[in-house]
C-alpha cells in the first residue's frame, strides 16, 4: 500500500486520519462526519484559522464563526473568506446557496473544518482550524 492508496479507499487508516484534522478526499469526510451525532456536525462556533490548502496549508485568514442551522461569519480578516453567507445546514454539511461550498467537521475532538468546492469535489480548498 502506498500513500496514493489512502487517498482512493476508505480503510481503518483513512478514518483514524479524520480524527486528526489531515486534509482528506471529501467521500472520506463526509463518512466521517455521518458517523458523528447530529450536534458534533453541527453546532461549531468560535475562532478559526484558515490555511489555503493548495498554497500548502499556509495559513491564510482568521475568522470567527456560528453554527447550528446556519454557518455564520463574525468578524475576520477577509471579508467573506470561503463563502457567502449564511450557510445553510444540509447534513451532514453546511452547504452555500449556489452549491458551489461545502464546510464539514473532520475532526469532532477539536472542530477542525474543511472547506470543499461543491458538493462533488474531492479536494479540500482549505481547513479551518480551530484557535479557541
Amino acid at each position: 500500500m502506498n500513500g496514493d492508496d489512502i487517498l482512493l479507499k476508505p480503510s481503518a487508516e483513512t478514518m483514524s486520519r479524520s480524527t486528526t484534522g489531515d486534509v482528506m478526499p471529501q467521500t472520506e469526510a463526509r463518512a466521517y462526519a455521518l458517523s458523528l451525532p447530529p450536534a458534533q456536525r453541527s453546532e461549531i462556533s468560535g475562532c478559526y484559522c484558515l490555511k489555503c490548502v493548495p498554497c500548502g496549508s499556509f495559513p491564510v485568514a482568521a475568522h470567527c464563526v456560528c453554527g447550528g442551522s446556519s454557518l455564520c461569519w463574525g468578524c475576520g480578516t477577509t471579508p467573506f473568506a470561503c463563502f457567502a453567507i449564511p450557510m445553510p445546514f444540509i447534513d451532514p454539511y453546511f452547504r452555500s446557496i449556489k452549491r458551489d461550498c461545502v464546510v464539514m467537521v473532520v475532526n469532532a475532538e477539536d472542530q477542525t473544518l474543511a472547506c470543499y468546492p461543491g458538493e462533488q469535489a474531492e479536494d479540500p480548498i482549505c481547513i479551518w482550524s480551530k484557535l479557541w
